[in-house]
């Protein structure tokens, strides 16, 4: 059976969901990073022009939350998702409201200003993790990368503030649900802490990341950064990352942006 293959984007909090459950099932998979131009692949792949795409057993499946249903099913141990129905159906239920809300907030809390005030330094940010080439490519488009960036992503700098007040709903919504437990969802590591931890990564840069930033962000997102950091839930994040991401289970690496 062939070795479960995974087209990622280093940077991406939605990759980095799917990494780790790879990681924490100790599935052992192969990685390959595509860049800027991975829109036509993915579509020609999944019918999807997104990413992370799986290909495991013989299928390719997008979309983070299908990749770790697909992934509970062939390798269910450790699960992930809560034995008990109504447990369960609360840990997607968190599942989707992280994917939904957090992630593109994030998303755009760090990018929008940098697109607005730093561009060249937003396409380091994005080449995370990529080789340099990944940058020269998008470097003589930075003058049209923005927009088109942008409007993929449905981000603006009218809607910042808004963005930053659903991220921080997101992290009120955390402490709300787990009322002083260690978890979300019960007595256990579940799907629905996974996710929350992940799609906070870019701001957290928690040591267990795999690929941390390599650049310094400008003070206005240092300053931003901080507080949120002062947040129970980012902490309380942090742990999870420390108790629970582990070392990659990636068998061998293809570090060229293809």
């Amino acid at each position: 059976m062939d070795t479960p293959l995974l087209w990622h984007i280093p940077l991406s909090h939605f990759n980095e969901k799917v990494r780790w459950t790879l990681d924490y099932k100790r599935v052992a998979h192969r990685r390959r990073v595509l860049g800027a131009n991975y829109l036509i692949r993915a579509w020609r792949a999944t019918g999807r022009g997104t990413l992370p795409i799986l290909f495991l057993d013989g299928r390719a499946i997008g979309d983070s939350t299908q990749i770790i249903a697909a992934l509970e099913e062939r390798y269910p141990e450790p699960s992930l998702y809560p034995g008990d129905a109504a447990a369960r159906q609360q840990a997607l239920a968190l599942e989707d409201y992280f994917d939904e809300e957090l992630g593109p907030a994030v998303r755009a809390a760090i990018i929008t200003p940098l697109f607005r005030n730093d561009p060249d330094l937003a396409l380091r940010v994005l080449t995370t993790g990529m080789p340099d080439k990944a940058y020269q490519m998008l470097r003589p488009l930075v003058w049209i990368f923005p927009t088109f960036y942008r409007f993929r992503h449905r981000i603006s700098d009218a809607k910042l503030e808004a963005d930053r007040a659903t991220v921080n709903a997101a992290l009120d919504r955390i402490e709300q649900e787990r009322q002083g437990r260690s978890y979300l969802v019960g007595d256990a590591f579940t799907v629905a802490d996974l996710t929350a931890a992940a799609l906070l990564s870019p701001l957290l840069q928690p040591p267990e990341i795999q690929y941390p930033l390599r650049v310094d962000l400008p003070p206005y997102l240092q300053d931003y950064r901080a507080t949120l950091l002062r947040h129970p839930a980012t902490t309380w994040a942090a742990g999870i990352y420390r108790l629970h991401r582990g070392g990659s289970s990636e068998v061998s690496r293809r570090s060229a942006s293809e």
